[in-house]
């Protein structure tokens, strides 16, 4: 996995973190995250949590670094006593890249939970109608390896391991403590106890499956009730804000006759268009899938 939002080449900052300095800090630095080690393993990345510790200081540090040069060549260029904006911007820009660097491996889980979320449902109904027509588990396994997106790919996985010898109970317990996403931790866990237990595998995807179509159909009940708060916060944000405000300022500063700067209604343009793409996101990575229900 490579180090995100480092300006140094992976090649490079995997080197330097090879540095006993750079080691020592990262030990400590992951004793702050212990979630990261299984979040490392959910998106399936070489480096164990000390590893990406360490590579999360030397890129935070020469970013920081880069900062500190451009500060220097501009005080250098305007001969303008920029000394503590400067270091507030060394500061503040190692701070970032180090939190987003550690957080980058949780927001790629999540991300990868999400849309294997999305084909759960269908591709479970595939496996139970393949089980239920008498058709062994594995070779039921083998028929959802393609056409349901991430699922598919995590099947794929489990099946070659099975192919390389590995009992199907190990590699399902194995799985679902490498993935990040709950749902689908528990259909693995359902099929792993059948399976244990010596139980009819249809019956537990029977049960699963209906759990997944109920909470999907919460997630949509939920989603609609959030809709009308952040509905009143957007019209007061990008509407109501905006208008009455500029209005009111217009009318106070005529008052006073000082003239209106051109830059502050170029300014609440962008604050509009920014918060507009900002919430239309947002409200978008808040929407249930219902496609697969």
């Amino acid at each position: 996995m490579k180090i995100p939002f480092s300006l140094l080449p992976p090649p490079l900052v995997e080197k330097l973190s090879k540095v006993r300095l750079f080691e020592n800090i990262g030990n400590v630095a992951s004793t702050f995250f212990p979630s990261l080690h299984q979040e490392l393993l959910q998106v399936e990345s070489n480096l164990t949590h000390r590893e990406y510790s360490a590579m999360a200081i030397v890129a935070s540090f020469f970013n920081s670094i880069f900062i500190l040069i451009l500060g220097v060549i501009l005080i250098s260029v305007t001969k303008e006593n920029l000394l503590i904006p400067v270091i507030l911007g060394v500061l503040i820009v190692g701070f970032i890249s180090f939190i987003t660097i550690m957080m980058y491996p949780k927001i790629i889980a999540r991300k990868r939970a999400r849309r294997l979320e999305n084909e759960l449902v269908p591709a479970m109904r595939q496996l139970l109608i393949q089980v239920k027509s008498g058709v062994p588990l594995y070779e039921a396994m083998t028929g959802v390896c393609d056409g349901y997106g991430e699922v598919s790919v995590e099947f794929r996985k489990m099946v070659r391991r099975i192919n390389a010898g590995i009992s199907m109970e190990e590699v399902i317990d194995e799985k679902s403590r490498g993935t990040a996403s709950l749902q689908f931790r528990r259909v693995l866990w359902q099929i792993n106890n059948a399976l244990k237990v010596g139980t009819d595998v249809g019956k537990a995807l029977e049960e699963i499956i209906s759990d997944l179509v109920l909470e999907k159909i919460d997630d949509i009940r939920r989603y609609g009730q959030e809709l009308s708060p952040w509905t009143m916060i957007y019209m007061l944000a990008a509407i109501v804000t905006p208008s009455l405000g500029i209005t009111m300022m217009l009318v106070i500063i005529s008052f006073l006759g000082i003239d209106v700067p051109k830059i502050i209604f170029a300014g609440v343009i962008v604050f509009i268009v920014g918060f507009q793409l900002f919430f239309t996101d947002f409200v978008r990575s808040r929407r249930p899938a219902i496609e697969d229900i």
